[in-house]
C-alpha cells in the first residue's frame, strides 16, 4: 500500500480512538456455477473519531462491500472488524447509513420516515418524538413534518434518508454514493451541509465515512482519501487531505491533489509500458494475447463513440479532458479507454488517448469492414477463446459451463458480467449470440465464415 508521509497533525489525529476498523479482512461471494469470486483482499481500514474518510474506487472495486462489513450489513471470509476495540458481533450499533436510492416508505410522512431510524430502540414515546424533532430540524425540513416523498423533491428526499440516519445518534455516519443521484447542485449543497453538520459541536457524529468514484467530492469532503484498486479490491493510495475548509475547487492546491489521484489511477490502470509480444513461429503474436485478461464490462456503442470523438476533435487527447466532454465519472471513462485499448484501437501514452492506425483503419471502414476488424480483435484476446473454442466444436453451448471456465481463468472477477461483455462484442463482431431462454451462447451462422483462424 502506497502512503503519503505523516504529518504532526496526522500523527496526532492517528492517537485519536478508533471507532471501527477491519482487520485483514477478505470478502468472496459465490457466484454463478458455484465458484468463489473474491472481492476483497486483506484489507486493513480503520475510521477514527474526528475524521472524514473518503473510499475513493472505480466501480465494481468493492468500496461498498468495505462499508458494509464496517456496519455489519455483511460478514468477513476472513478478517476481524472491531468496534471500539471490541470485536463486532451482527450490526454495528454505532454506525448509521445514507444510500444512494432514497430508500424511503412511500406511504410514510416525512415524520414518520425519520422516525423509522428508532425501530430498533426502545425508547418513550416523549424521548422519540424529541429525537425525531432533533433530527429534522438538524438537516432543514422544519416544515416538512406531514410530507410524503412524492410531495418533495430529491434533494429534500435525500435529506429525510440522512435524518433517519443521523435520529439515532450515531458516533459515525456512513455516506454510500449519497450525492450521485441528484443533480449538480443539489448535490454539492448537500455536501456543504454534511461538512457544517460534521464541524457541529453539539452534535453526537463523531466521524463520516463516505463511499465515492468521484474524485473531486472526495478531495472538497474528506480529511484522509484511501483509494481502493480493483480486482480484487486492496488498499493503494492512503491521503491525508489538509486542505482548509472550505475548499477552493479551483485552486492550485485542491487541483493538484485531484491530478494526483488522477494519475495514480490512470497509470494502475492504463500502464504504459505493456510486457513485451511473446516470438511464436518468427511473428509476434499481440500482446493482447499474451496472458488471459479480463475485459471491462463496457457496451460496444461507448466504445464506438469514444473514437468518434477522438476523431471529430483530434486536439482531445488528455484523459481528464474527455472525460468532461462525454460527461461520465472519471472511473468510467478508464473503462471505456481500457477496452478501447484492448481492442488496440487507441495507445494511451502517459495522460493522453490517441487513435492507432488501427482505430483509424477502423472509423473509416464501412460496416462490414468495422465488423471484420472488431472480430479480428476479438480473436486476438485469449479470454474469447473460451467460447470460440466451443462453439468450433459444436454450434450451442451452455453458458453455464463458459461461466465456469470464465470464473476459473479470472477468479477475481464476476462472470457473469463479463460473459454479458463478451456475448455483446461476440454479436457487433457477427461472431455468437445468447438464447437466453434455453442460456446457451450460438454461433451467427452466417457470419461464421468470416471468423479469422486463430
Amino acid at each position: 500500500m502506497i502512503q503519503t508521509s505523516t504529518s504532526p497533525k496526522q500523527a496526532a489525529f492517528e492517537k485519536s480512538p478508533v471507532i471501527v476498523e477491519l482487520r485483514n479482512v477478505t470478502k468472496t461471494f459465490t457466484v454463478a456455477g458455484g465458484s468463489e469470486m473474491k472481492v476483497l483482499d486483506q484489507i486493513d481500514l480503520a475510521v477514527h473519531e474526528g475524521e472524514l474518510l473518503a473510499l475513493l474506487g472505480q466501480s465494481g472495486s468493492g468500496k461498498s462491500t468495505i462499508l458494509r462489513c464496517l456496519t455489519g450489513l455483511a460478514t468477513p471470509t476472513s478478517g476481524r472488524v472491531l468496534c471500539y476495540g471490541q470485536p463486532m458481533e451482527g450490526i454495528n450499533s454505532h454506525a448509521s447509513v445514507v444510500f444512494q436510492t432514497f430508500a424511503l416508505y412511500p406511504w410514510l410522512t416525512v415524520e414518520q420516515n425519520v422516525e423509522v431510524g428508532l425501530m430498533a430502540k426502545n425508547l418513550p414515546r416523549a424521548e422519540r418524538d424529541a429525537a425525531v424533532e432533533k433530527a429534522i430540524e438538524l438537516i432543514g425540513l422544519s416544515n416538512y413534518h406531514a410530507a410524503y416523498p412524492r410531495e418533495i423533491s430529491g434533494g429534500m428526499r435525500q435529506r429525510v434518508g440522512i435524518a433517519r440516519a443521523l435520529v439515532s445518534e450515531p458516533a459515525i455516519l456512513c455516506l454510500d454514493e449519497a450525492f450521485s443521484a441528484l443533480d449538480v447542485l443539489t448535490a454539492e449543497n448537500l455536501r456543504h451541509e454534511m461538512i457544517t453538520l460534521w464541524h457541529r459541536k453539539d452534535a453526537t457524529l463523531k466521524s463520516v465515512f463516505m463511499v465515492t468514484h468521484n474524485i473531486e467530492e472526495a478531495v472538497e469532503m474528506a480529511t484522509r482519501i484511501c483509494i481502493l484498486f480493483p480486482r480484487p479490491g486492496r488498499l493503494g493510495l492512503v491521503l491525508e487531505n489538509n486542505l482548509p475548509y472550505p475548499r477552493d475547487s479551483k485552486s492550485p492546491e485542491f487541483q493538484s491533489l485531484v491530478r494526483t489521484i488522477h494519475e495514480t489511477i490512470t497509470t494502475l490502470t492504463l500502464p504504459d509500458h505493456p510486457p513485451e509480444p511473446t516470438i511464436v513461429s518468427g511473428a509476434p503474436i499481440s500482446r493482447a494475447r499474451n496472458r488471459m485478461e479480463s475485459i471491462p464490462y463496457v457496451p460496444v456503442g461507448q466504445i464506438l463513440g469514444l473514437l468518434s470523438i477522438l476523431r471529430d476533435t483530434p486536439d482531445l487527447t488528455n484523459i481528464y479532458d474527455i472525460s468532461n466532454e462525454i460527461g461520465k465519472e472519471f472511473g468510467e471513462t478508464i473503462g471505456i479507454v481500457k477496452a478501447a485499448e484492448i481492442l488496440e484501437l487507441v495507445d494511451t501514452p502517459k495522460n493522453d488517448v490517441r487513435l492507432t492506425e488501427l482505430g483509424q483503419s477502423f472509423l473509416s471502414a464501412d460496416r462490414i469492414g468495422r465488423r471484420l476488424i472488431f472480430s479480428d480483435q476479438i480473436h486476438n484476446l485469449r479470454i474469447f477463446h473460451i467460447i470460440i473454442e466451443y462453439l468450433r466444436l459444436q454450434d450451442e453451448v451452455e453458458a453455464d459451463q463458459i461461466l465456469k471456465d470464465i470464473a476459473s481463468a479470472l477468479p477475481y472477477d464476476n462472470p457473469e458480467k463479463i460473459l454479458q461483455t463478451m456475448v455483446a462484442w461476440g454479436r457487433y463482431a457477427g461472431i455468437m449470440d445468447f438464447n437466453a431462454s434455453a442460456r446457451t451462447v450460438f454461433v451467427l451462422k452466417d457470419e461464421v465464415e468470416h471468423a479469422p483462424n486463430v
